[in-house]
């Protein structure tokens, strides 16, 4: 019988950050709102960031006006931050150590010696691919955009938070943020010994 993994929820109220903060804790159902001290609701998506230099002038104009017109249609309370968080590499990790894995099976069923040579570089490349990906996950940091959503209720939270994603097209579109990265942006948020 396979158990289901549980992902806690609840904010570690152990930490000296959380005592000075407004939240209260994070609802146990999708989509995962936060629940805050004075009775109010608060809801963070991710909005993407552009190269806008990087982009034609077309595509540029037409990020810009999507964006404008997210703002004009959309009027609730919000806000956006910008933060910086670690880069998360895990996906390409976990992707690496399965290959590094199938290599490693192959290296041992293998008598033909070119063969065996060429899967020992696969190994050294993989490695050293993975250790790559780990100190980029240390020490490279994305600036990140995050929407802030404020509501009375949780029923009218859940329609900001629809509006919000469907007011945006292809170019501006708030996404959801995961349970975890949710808690990361909220201690980066109250600690004071970060900076947001």
């Amino acid at each position: 019988m396979r158990h289901k993994k549980t992902v806690s929820r609840n904010i570690d109220t152990n930490n000296e950050w959380i005592k000075n903060s407004p939240i209260k804790r994070i609802q146990e159902k999708a989509p995962y709102a936060i629940e805050l001290a004075d009775g109010n609701y608060l809801q963070m998506l991710e909005i993407r960031g552009k190269d806008l230099y990087a982009m034609g002038e077309s595509e540029t104009n037409r990020t810009v006006l999507n964006y404008y017109n997210w703002l004009t249609d959309f009027n609730a309370d919000w806000t956006i931050y910008s933060t910086t968080l670690p880069t998360d590499t895990s996906i390409q990790i976990d992707y690496l150590k399965k290959r590094l894995s199938v290599c490693r099976d192959e290296m041992k069923r293998c008598t033909n010696q070119r063969l065996l040579a060429q899967l020992k570089d696969r190994e050294h490349i993989l490695r050293a691919s993975i250790q790559t990906e780990e100190q980029i996950q240390k020490e490279i940091y994305n600036v990140e955009f995050i929407l802030f959503l404020f509501s009375k209720k949780i029923n009218e939270l859940e329609d900001l938070t629809r509006k919000a994603k469907s007011y945006g097209s292809g170019d501006f579109l708030p996404q959801d943020i995961s349970v975890e990265k949710k808690k990361q942006i909220l201690k980066q948020f109250f600690n004071m010994n970060e900076k947001i």
